[in-house]
């Protein structure tokens, strides 16, 4: 459909400020409210062909904001938190030196390793991760998104194996 693109960016510039500052208002933390708002898109663009008519998108993407935030306050209650420095050396592995490339999981696409290393590794930002790929900001929030899901599914199965 012509002008779909068009529509998700104008959509995009309208209100992913406006949703960023929503979520990090709860969270008070801005990489997980970025990426909550960058799921909000995500679910907006595979619905894209229902929500075309909508009558309130920009309702639509609040709520669909709240329920991700509302799934995610609910999901850290029960996440178990693990110290970044155990003071009983023997039995804690040293994963501080290691690079993230040894440490993430096989499974993963060379562009997805990437992402992940100039994000977490590198600590770059989306615009200069984009700029580094040659890529458009929403392109490189999105192929982040997906690397992040594709690591989940990785380490999730690797868990159900053991």
């Amino acid at each position: 459909m012509p002008g779909q693109n068009e529509w998700f960016d104008q959509l995009y510039r309208e209100h992913s400020a406006r949703l960023f500052k929503q979520a990090y208002y709860v969270l008070h933390n801005s990489h997980l409210a970025e990426d909550l708002v960058e799921e909000t898109f995500l679910i907006l663009l595979y619905k894209q062909q229902d929500l075309v008519k909508h009558p309130n998108l920009a309702g639509w993407l609040s709520l669909t904001l709240k329920n991700l935030i509302c799934d995610e306050l609910k999901s850290a209650r029960h996440r178990l938190e693990m110290p970044l420095i155990s003071d009983d050396s023997a039995t804690c592995v040293d994963t501080y030196h290691q690079p993230l490339d040894e440490l993430l999981p096989k499974g993963l696409l060379p562009k997805e390793r990437e992402i992940l290393i100039l994000l977490f590794e590198e600590q770059l930002s989306y615009d200069e991760i984009a700029q580094h790929l040659g890529i458009s900001v929403l392109s490189c929030r999105t192929r982040a998104f997906r690397a992040k899901a594709h690591y989940k599914v990785l380490i999730r199965d690797a868990e159900n194996k053991f």
